[in-house]
């Protein structure tokens, strides 16, 4: 039989406020164990939450960005659990009340709606030393401020996963609220899959896997858990419905406990924090800070008439597509500019390890290098050479140009004279080419570049080399 997965996921994304969510601890990443905590974040008796409002800024941003409707009141609950990395043994959150509701994602086979979008408080993290059989705690993390991202189930494959997450993670860094670093832990997902008889509306038995740490592993875990409920139904087994741990060395899911429900965890009002409320103005004046979004800049570079493919690639990282956008600027042509970040300027940056945000080249002086490189000015070959000294000296690309003797040419005099010696050194090859051999024409053009150097204007060697070929 046949079987259609059913797949809903709940992202767990960390805030980029600078303190945590009910202390004034830092939420700085990493850090010495147990330094960056207080009475308040560990919940020591008699110490009591204060609110970070930056928290509920970012998670209306987040909202507004995911296409959700905000809501004017919102508030805070506490889930009770007992686990050695939650110290106070329960999490604030929304449960009753979120901050946002019904928003959707566009991935490229379908919407994706969001059920909610609720602000919690991150735990802590356990460290396990397999050689002592002991696991530490680091409460550095607790009390980071999260937002939890739940879907419905509308996903149907892995691929949709890893494309939706991919998506929210692209969402959340344009807007500013999570740097979205999985292998950092800033940016985590839980998936939540079922699978049911192809044809079939009736949902079957779930599983949780949780805390997936890349798109890698998200659409493993997903393949794998879907053969192993497959292999259950097919031996006239049952589905248990279990939270679980996906082991990425050895590529198997395996019970942690049995799925929790609400009424496990004992969800009630969070009496030391008063209800949230937020106003339309104040809606309206946070979306107003929010940048272009990635699918309304990608529709327009398209219309821009790039490639789809080279939109995608601009959109993939902010500061790479806020750096062609000022390049624009300075030369408005589209495809010339695209073209020279996508195969020169990208190919630059992985060999010195640079990223877009480190990159201290100026937009206007990448615009004249494009531009020379168009006009005639310098070579296309020249242009790469002008670009890494761009690079490396952070020199204007006119004076690398000048001082390199790499400014072409016009001079067709010179060029004659040249082409003439290179069609006297090489008669075999000038035989081969009235012959009907064309192929030796771009060796006798190479030559001709050679002797002229980097100042050779190929447009001018090509017209005389043509010329005295002919003749």
């Amino acid at each position: 039989m046949n079987y259609q997965t059913v797949i809903g996921l709940e992202i767990h994304a960390e805030l980029l406020t600078r303190s945590k969510v009910f202390c004034s601890c830092s939420a700085e990443f990493g850090g010495e164990e147990n330094t960056r905590v207080c009475p308040r974040c560990s919940g020591a008796p008699g110490s009591l939450p204060l609110f970070n409002r930056g928290a509920a800024e970012l998670a209306v941003k987040a909202g507004l960005a995911l296409n959700c409707k905000i809501n004017n009141f919102s508030a805070f609950d506490r889930k009770n659990y007992f686990y050695p990395d939650l110290p106070k043994a329960y999490q604030i959150t929304q449960f009753f009340s979120p901050i946002c509701s019904d928003g959707y994602v566009n991935i490229s086979t379908k919407k994706i709606r969001i059920n909610r979008i609720h602000i919690e408080e991150d735990a802590g993290k356990l460290i396990h030393d397999d050689v002592k059989k002991i696991s530490l705690a680091d409460y550095n993390r607790c009390g980071v401020p999260l937002i939890e991202i739940v879907t419905e189930p509308d996903i149907r494959s892995a691929e949709e996963a890893k494309e939706f997450t991919a998506a929210v993670a692209l969402a959340l860094k344009y807007a500013g609220v999570c740097d979205a670093r999985m292998e950092q832990g800033s940016l985590r997902c839980d998936v939540n899959i079922s699978i049911m008889p192809e044809g079939s509306e009736v949902f079957g038995t779930r599983t949780e896997i949780k805390n997936l740490n890349s798109l890698r592993s998200i659409g493993r875990a997903i393949e794998y858990e879907y053969s192993r409920q497959k292999a259950l139904l097919e031996k006239g087994e049952r589905v248990i419905q279990q939270t679980l741990h996906w082991d990425d060395a050895t590529g198997v899911t395996t019970a942690l406990r049995s799925k929790e429900e609400a009424h496990d965890y004992r969800y009630f009002p969070e009496p030391d924090i008063p209800p949230m409320f937020i106003t339309d103005e104040e809606i309206s004046a946070i979306a107003a800070t929010l940048p272009e979004m990635p699918e309304s800049r990608k529709v327009r570079y398209s219309n821009q008439g790039l490639a789809d493919a080279d939109a995608t690639l601009l959109i993939a990282d902010k500061a790479l597509a806020d750096f062609y956008d000022e390049a624009l600027k300075g030369y408005n042509n589209p495809k010339s500019v695209a073209t020279m970040i996508i195969v020169e300027l990208l190919r630059r940056m992985n060999d010195s390890g640079l990223s877009a945000e480190e990159l201290a080249v100026l937009p206007a002086d990448f615009a004249e290098l494009c531009k020379m490189a168009d006009d005639g000015t310098v070579s296309r070959g020249a242009a790469k050479d002008i670009l890494k000294q761009m690079l490396e000296t952070l020199k204007k690309p006119m004076d690398i140009a000048a001082e390199n003797g790499m400014i072409m040419s016009n001079d067709s005099s010179e060029v004659e004279t040249a082409v003439d010696k290179i069609l006297a050194a090489n008669p075999k090859a000038v035989e081969e080419f009235k012959g009907g051999s064309t192929k030796v024409f771009g060796f006798l053009m190479g030559q001709t570049c050679r002797t002229l150097g980097k100042s050779a204007n190929p447009a001018i060697i090509k017209k005389i080399l043509e010329e005295k070929l002919m003749k």
